[in-house]
């Protein structure tokens, strides 16, 4: 590409966060520039509806422009959005959301609340999964840098809780010492924390499994982190429990949870509080009412809910998220709530055969959303509301679209699960037309 500079002001944001500018009528992205900016930039890359700039220099900076406080920022690919105040994130994502729904969801007046955030955003982040690179005979660990297969090596990540680093830096010192025991061909590593309980889970993804699941330093670094209760090896294929258990436990809304190393749980957990009483906010049961929760994961929104409601039925495709789901209403003592394991298009006609007629189904797929299947079976199964839980703008407006012809969309309300980065969490209402 040529060496040109050019200047452009930048009036709006991309969906991952770049500035958008105007160069001789054509839309250019420009990272890391901000709304109401001038700047000058270079093009990396020309299509024919749009222009990839590269930051020169901010001629004009923004009100809303701050200091990162990460040294790997911007280098490291696990925030965007450290150069922006938090208000302006806020705004941003809000604004996302609202953006998908008109352009993709055909929503012309989108009813997007403000986006709700912390009070404190950052050191939130209780789940992190770290990629392996290995140097002139050194392991590291970090994140991927943006859009690359390149390891950012971190020392201290300012999303994580404090301690979360000591053990990273414990970790590293492991597989630079003692790494050829653990097996071969390892990938990741991921790093788990139970804010209530302060318990720690470590699990290794590996090509092949170690043939002892003893190995020299296993001990110490257990004897230094007495709240590490599960250090596990995965491959592909299999697991092995290197020391402790494979699960660990978080308490939330009033609930124990048990949380197994390969089933999901919101990474947030102050602001999980906040996602479960915007739920609850949005589901009005009748007397005896039937609960359906799809995609359940380990049980954290029927259980929460099923005082509410007559019974639950908890769908969860996952077997060890839906193993811990039945031991989480053991634990908790709550009677009314049946979880089945399997997909939601497989076993919701099977409900309906059964005669289940559900007044609210909780909806909170993985990020590609829900098939095409699962939503003609909710359909069938004709619930009064739906409440659907989203960490991806694009297909929750799909989904909503596809359930327009049924539904009408009340009220989208997103909480920002993910300060710094591009990411938000948003739940929506709907109701059945009558």
């Amino acid at each position: 590409m040529s060496e040109s500079t050019w200047i452009t002001q930048i009036y709006d944001y991309s969906h991952n966060g770049a500035g958008v500018g105007k160069l001789d009528g054509k839309t250019v992205f420009v990272h890391h520039a901000l709304r109401g900016e001038t700047v000058r930039f270079r093009i990396v890359q020309e299509k024919r509806d749009y222009l990839q700039g590269e930051m020169v220099e901010i001629l004009a900076p923004a009100p809303w422009r701050v200091s990162p406080p990460c040294p790997s920022y911007p280098d490291c690919g696990g925030c965007q959005l450290q150069h922006m105040d938090y208000e302006e994130q806020l705004y941003f994502k809000r604004k996302r959301v609202a953006a998908a729904l008109r352009r993709i969801g055909g929503l012309e007046n989108p009813p997007v609340n403000p986006a709700r955030g912390m009070e404190h955003p950052w050191r939130y982040r209780h789940t992190a999964r770290l990629h392996v690179s290995r140097k002139t005979n050194k392991t590291a660990l970090g994140y991927y840098q943006g859009k690359t297969h390149v390891v950012e090596e971190i020392a201290d990540c300012l999303l994580l809780p404090s301690d979360c680093s000591l053990l990273l830096k414990a970790l590293s010192e492991l597989l630079n010492h003692r790494g050829d025991t653990l097996g071969k061909g390892l990938k990741e590593v991921v790093l788990r924390k139970g804010y209530a309980t302060g318990e720690f889970l470590v699990l290794f993804h590996l090509e092949e499994l170690p043939l002892q699941t003893e190995f020299p330093g296993l001990e110490e670094i257990t004897a230094a982190f007495p709240a590490l209760v599960g250090l596990l090896g995965q491959t592909p294929r299999t697991r092995a429990v290197f020391f402790g258990r494979d699960y660990y436990t978080e308490a939330v809304s009033g609930l124990r949870l048990r949380v197994p190393a390969s089933a999901f749980f919101q990474n947030n957990p102050l602001q999980t509080e906040t996602l479960v009483e915007t739920v609850k906010s949005f589901c009005e049961p009748g007397p005896g009412g039937v609960l359906l929760d799809l995609y359940c994961g380990v049980g954290l929104f029927s259980l929460a809910l099923a005082p509410r409601y007559g019974q639950v039925y908890g769908i969860e495709e996952n077997r060890n998220a839906a193993a811990a789901a039945c031991a989480n209403a053991q634990i908790n003592k709550i009677e009314n709530v049946k979880f089945i394991c399997g997909r939601v298009e497989d076993v919701l006609p099977l409900l309906k055969k059964k005669g289940v007629a559900p007044h609210t189904a909780i909806l909170d797929p993985p990020r590609g959303g829900c098939s095409g299947r699962a939503l003609k079976e909710i359909g069938e199964l004709a619930p009064e509301r739906i409440v659907y839980i989203s960490c991806n703008p694009a297909t929750l407006a799909r989904d909503l679209s596809l359930l327009g012809k049924r539904y009408q969309t009340l009220k989208v309300q997103p909480l920002d699960l993910f300060p710094q980065t591009s990411h938000i969490e948003s739940v929506a209402l709907l109701a059945r037309e009558t």
